[in-house]
């Protein structure tokens, strides 16, 4: 769909819809600001929605909106207003004390958050000549195809692998060809026309339980993919060559697909900190930096085997930790977002009364506008003491630097003394790793990050080994840790080598990805740009 003839070019106008989550704002920020810094695009204004899924955003997600609000870009921010639960929940999806678990409210967010989007965006003053909206966010566009006077090319922005959007056009085909659950079906690999299978332990999360709300959302989410003009994917030709190509050929779908990536923000100099100093005076490539996503957090169980592994590893790190979860190491992190019981019930309760008093139908928008105020932040906080850590955790203190809740992660991969990342695996951590060359260590933990961390260890990609959890205890052992650091740190290993060398190649190739000469992403987003008139 083209952009209509009224329109002037010298007021196109964006609207960003990104699903709520540090893993999806930040692309979609780095998103806004190549659209308009663009050489040959005339963009001149983006608004950026972000829904709520809990009453109220963590310190970093803040600190990140607040430091894009004072680079005076032209980039507006609106939070829509929290998504009242109360009517989308029953008995069913809530434990005895009434806890909300983290699917739920993803569900509920797919489901009601479009509906506040266009909402929104049907009262700006300044209508948007283009629409791009979060992958996982796709029921937006039959909302939008529905609205008067709304023609207007709509987008979809996957900060994810191709190999993950392949799997939701084919997964409403899976629905219907494939009885009882995934991974019910032993060790046959679920397929893809033209993509590597996906082994059932590995499969997306929301496809685990088909009875539960979030799969339903799933499946309509998936549907709604067929509506875009285009997808655009924070991934580059040569990462996912396989799995493009298969998306280009038609097999899967129509629908255009245009590899963007690596879409990442640049390091900056104001996040050098202790951290970074400290690094600088490391030797090269003898660092581990292990991090496993700001929403985790280790039982004291798994601290102490971590601990104990770097121990063992002999290697120097920069280990980024929240305080554990439980003693017990009975982790429960991810089914409460982060919050305890009396949290999940204060959220509850703040979301409902907070939807009570807004009218759906009459957003004013440029109330809800983020604006420029003083924020300095200092990268990294220091480290808190810790108050309930295994003795294992301390006896390591010398060897390394434990950073609580945050730390500049791009700073420090992209930091020559750094040799290896212990990660999760989540798709913008992979991207940031390959840009600087770091070879990863997977521990996937949940989402998609088991088949990210497959298909990082697949001789096509081959820049990761995996470690194994224990299917009894759910934890990583302290010797499966140290031997992981071993392979990837040691320059005589030779599969360490090899996947050394690969990731150093990944990296020189995702430099040139935007090259504005030959770069392949640069003219990716530059073909899709003018094809509707932005230009």
């Amino acid at each position: 769909m083209a952009l209509s003839n009224s329109h002037h070019h010298h007021h196109h106008h964006v609207a960003l819809f990104s699903s709520p989550g540090m893993g999806h704002i930040i692309p979609s920020l780095e998103l806004a600001k190549h659209l308009l810094t663009h050489q040959k695009i005339t963009i001149t204004k983006i608004t950026l929605f972000i829904p709520s899924i809990n009453s109220s955003s963590s310190k970093a997600e803040k600190d990140v909106l607040q430091s894009t609000i004072n680079q005076n870009i032209s980039i507006d921010i609106i939070h829509l207003p929290p998504i009242d639960i109360s009517n989308h929940i029953s008995n069913n999806v809530l434990d005895p004390n009434n806890i909300v678990t983290l699917e739920t409210k993803i569900a509920i967010t797919m489901h009601e958050a479009p509906k506040l989007f266009v909402s929104a965006i049907s009262n700006m003053k300044f209508k948007p000549t283009m629409i791009i909206t979060d992958y996982f966010l796709s029921q937006t566009l039959p909302l939008v195809k529905k609205m008067n006077n709304m023609e207007v090319p709509m987008y979809l922005f996957a900060p994810t692998s191709a190999w993950l959007v392949a799997l939701g056009f084919h997964s409403p085909k899976l629905d219907k060809e494939v009885e009882g659950e995934y991974h019910s079906h032993g060790e046959t690999p679920i397929l893809i026309p033209g993509c590597k299978g996906i082994h059932p332990s590995d499969l997306f999360q929301m496809m685990e339980d088909r009875t539960h709300r979030l799969y339903l959302e799933y499946l309509l989410m998936c549907e709604a993919l067929t509506l875009a003009d285009g997808i655009f994917v924070n991934t580059f030709e040569e990462l996912e060559p396989k799995t493009l190509e298969a998306l280009r050929s038609g097999k899967i779908t129509k629908v255009p697909i245009f590899p963007i990536g690596p879409v990442i923000r640049e390091t900056n100099e104001q996040n050098r900190n202790h951290v970074v100093d400290w690094l600088d005076i490391q030797e090269e490539e003898s660092v581990i930096y292990v991090s496993l996503g700001s929403g985790y957090s280790m039982s004291h169980e798994q601290i102490k085997e971590m601990a104990i592994g770097l121990e063992l590893s002999g290697q120097k790190f920069v280990w980024s930790l929240r305080p554990p979860s439980t003693k017990t190491g009975n982790n429960n992190y991810y089914l409460t977002a982060g919050e305890d019981a009396e949290t999940n019930k204060k959220c509850h309760s703040s979301v409902q009364e907070a939807s009570t008093q807004m009218d759906i139908e009459k957003i004013n928008v440029d109330d809800l506008i983020l604006k420029s105020k003083s924020s300095k932040t200092n990268g990294a906080t220091k480290s808190q003491e810790p108050s309930d850590f295994p003795e294992e955790f301390y006896r390591i203190q010398s060897n390394g630097i434990v950073v609580m809740d945050w730390a500049p992660q791009l700073e420090i991969l992209n930091h020559a003394s750094i040799g290896g990342f212990v990660s999760h695996c989540g798709w913008n951590s992979i991207i940031e790793s390959v840009s600087c060359g770091v070879p990863i260590i997977g521990w996937p933990l949940f989402a998609e990050q088991r088949m990210n961390a497959s298909m990082l260890q697949d001789e096509e990609v081959g820049i990761a080994i995996r470690l194994n959890v224990s299917m009894s205890t759910k934890i990583v052992g302290s010797e499966e840790i140290g031997k992981a650091i071993r392979k990837i740190i040691d320059k005589g290993d030779i599969e360490g080598c090899a996947i050394r060398k690969r990731v150093k190649e990944l990296k020189h190739i995702a430099q040139k990805a935007w090259s504005h000469h030959h770069g392949s992403s640069y003219f990716a987003l530059t073909r899709i740009i003018n094809s509707n008139g932005v230009s």
